[in-house]
């Protein structure tokens, strides 16, 4: 029986981004949220996604569990903003719930 490798998480990051950009017209940009704690299979993935039209309201992260079915082996926080709340958050006036995450390196649509 072959045993397959798992994904990392960064690369798993990038195939959820490149989902979302294919079924979110609207979806302006996809930035990682760090730290991402690689050794920690229960951790979740965290992710930004800056939508131009949806409702601002706030900070709300969304929970999803890990979907090995579908390529998903952990699982994810996503955090969906307007532009404007996306500068509010660059700017320092909006918050994450954990002070210790950061906006890290975009992920783009191949």
């Amino acid at each position: 029986m072959k045993k397959t490798m798992r994904k990392s998480k960064l690369e798993t990051a990038q195939s959820l981004a490149e989902g979302h950009f294919r079924v979110e017209p609207n979806l302006v940009s996809i930035h990682l949220i760090e730290p991402i704690d690689q050794m920690n299979p229960d951790e979740p993935i965290r992710l930004l996604e800056v939508v131009k039209g949806t409702i601002e309201r706030g900070i709300e992260p969304v929970g999803f569990t890990a979907d090995p079915a579908h390529g998903i082996d952990y699982p994810s926080i996503i955090i969906e903003v307007s532009p404007e709340e996306y500068k509010s958050v660059r700017q320092g006036r909006l918050h994450f719930p954990n002070r210790d995450w950061t906006i890290g390196q975009e992920l783009v649509a191949r």
